[in-house]
């Protein structure tokens, strides 16, 4: 009798399963910080194998971060839901996402600690939060250039991200607390729209 191979015996997580796995990583990683969960211990309060969780996820740092885009995607919309029909109000909307309160956020205030020291841990985030991120501000834009508010060559659309991410950065770093919806905003309006719907200058 030919054994089934391995492969096909592997038992596909439902999203309620896979959900349920990432609520039991964020909420011991609220508990005692990204640096003392394990996989076990996960696997333990979760009452499953560790080799499904490694076999799911690969690594804590994947399963961590995968808890946290999980549990942020439940408490609000992410940028790939915006479409207001005008690129004003599509970065109006990006700029209120920013900064909007995320209660899920919560379990996670030992990652960025952890993040700073730990290239391999900020790739993944890059991967799985950022590069999403990027994505999506890049349809915001082609969709704009499609209705023919913005030029497709306007070398500002390839620094908008980082227009948009500076204050936010910047403020938090210097004043300890999150850039304003009201300063996201004035962003959008005095220096990101005005940049990226500026005709060339004639010779």
């Amino acid at each position: 009798m030919t054994e089934e191979p391995a492969v096909s015996r592997r038992r596909k997580l439902t999203p309620e399963r896979e959900r349920e796995l990432l609520h039991v990583t964020a909420q011991l990683v609220g508990e005692v910080g990204y640096e003392q969960v394990t996989m076990a211990a996960v696997a333990q309060r979760a009452k499953c194998s560790t080799a499904t969780l490694y076999r799911q996820w690969e690594s804590k740092p994947r399963l961590v971060i995968s808890a946290w885009k999980a549990l942020s995607t439940e408490t609000r919309k992410d940028l790939s839901s915006i479409d207001t029909g005008s690129l004003r109000g599509d970065l109006m909307e990006v700029a209120r996402f920013r900064v909007a309160d995320d209660p899920a956020k919560e379990p996670f205030t030992s990652l960025p600690a952890a993040i700073a020291q730990d290239e391999a841990l900020m790739e993944i985030v890059r991967e799985i939060l950022i590069h999403p991120v990027l994505r999506d501000l890049a349809q915001i834009f082609e969709r704009a250039v499609a209705r023919g508010e913005i030029a497709a060559g306007n070398p500002v659309i390839e620094l908008a991200d980082q227009i948009l991410l500076a204050p936010w950065i910047a403020h938090m770093i210097v004043h300890g607390t999150e850039a304003t919806p009201e300063l996201m905003e004035a962003i959008v309006e005095l220096v990101l729209l005005p940049a990226l719907t500026a005709r060339p200058a004639t010779a």
